[in-house]
């Protein structure tokens, strides 16, 4: 199986899972904890950069997050799909 549909295959079998545990399970097996962290600081990031009117640096500051992360995650945050998705379910973080 190539990549692309080993890709295609994960998300199918992510969208499957129903239970928290479960998920949580699996992230942990898949991922490091320093994986686990960095894709936890960018949702952070992205809630930070959609949902308040901080700087750059001040959201890196509050954060306790580089300012590097930061940067990079404000060229993503970009889209306004995305922006609003995050908004609507990560709003909490």
């Amino acid at each position: 199986m190539d990549k692309k549909a080993s890709y295609l295959l994960l998300i199918d079998r992510l969208c499957k899972i129903d239970s928290p545990e479960e998920m949580r399970w699996l992230l942990e097996q898949l991922l490091t904890d320093a994986e686990i962290r960095d894709v936890v600081d960018r949702v952070r990031i992205y809630n930070a950069l959609s949902n308040t009117e901080w700087t750059q640096r001040e959201i890196a500051k509050n954060l306790g997050v580089s300012i590097t992360k930061v940067t990079r995650g404000s060229s993503n945050i970009h889209s306004r799909k995305l922006r609003l998705y995050i908004q609507e379910n990560f709003s909490e973080c």
